[in-house]
């Protein structure tokens, strides 16, 4: 209240005052806050019950807000539960400051798509996406007559396309092989684009020669660096897990 808009000030300040809002989550449930992104996560056999305990937990933590001068926004809340029985089950009735809070079959949280069975499909293919939008500018700078050399290229690739694929891969690794498949075409497809190469050169000679590995084994890699980085970390609470 009463600090300008966009000062440095307000995000520090913002941080401080929205980070005991955890504290407020009842005892059974989980919790993940990053800045002003803020999830509830209840697991239980029977969805009446899963959904009496989020009930509980969102009310708690509207009294939170209520009293620290905070608002939640209804239109950008969204539930969703994740089930991987085939049966049909009715849909979770949770309310937010006596509005019902909308039921979806997938939501974005922190840049990766969510799905009702965590297949991941729906990301793969929006990241499938945006990163053929991204490789129309390597076709554009890597052009024969005018384009830039290869090292160049690489760099390019690696900030434009291979970072959207990095990010997130710890989670979305877990996604079938036929759905992570369809990701190899955009990295040989780049690889290829960066280097000069015909599209009848072998994929192994691509690795070789940018000195890259296959997106299955770079997954491997980001998430055991991922592990090891948590090992260091005891208050991490992905820790115990």
């Amino acid at each position: 209240m009463g600090v300008p808009q966009g000062s440095i000030l307000s995000p520090v300040l913002f941080s401080l005052k929205i980070n005991n809002i955890v504290k407020s989550v009842l005892k059974g449930s989980e919790a993940s806050l990053f800045v002003d992104d803020f999830a509830l996560c209840i697991r239980a056999k029977f969805l009446p019950h899963a959904q009496r305990l989020m009930q509980l937990c969102v009310n708690s933590v509207q009294d939170w807000i209520s009293n620290n001068g905070f608002k939640f926004s209804t239109s950008k809340t969204v539930c969703m539960h994740f089930c991987n029985q085939r049966k049909h089950f009715a849909e979770p009735s949770i309310l937010l400051d006596k509005t019902p809070i909308k039921v979806v079959t997938e939501a974005k949280f922190l840049g990766v798509i969510f799905d009702r069975t965590l297949s991941y499909s729906s990301h793969v293919n929006y990241l499938k996406t945006n990163c053929l939008k991204a490789l129309d500018i390597l076709k554009v700078v890597g052009h024969t007559d005018w384009g830039a050399d290869q090292k160049t290229l690489l760099c390019l690739y690696r900030a434009l396309v291979r970072s959207k694929l990095d990010y997130g891969c710890i989670v979305y690794g877990a996604a079938s092989n036929n759905i992570l498949k369809k990701l190899d075409p955009i990295h040989h497809q780049g690889l290829r684009i960066a280097l000069g190469a015909f599209r009848t050169s072998p994929v192994t000679s691509l690795y070789a020669k940018a000195q890259e590995m296959s997106l299955k084994n770079r997954r491997k890699k980001l998430s055991m660096n991922y592990v090891l980085k948590l090992k260091t970390c005891p208050d991490n609470p992905a820790y115990s897990c």
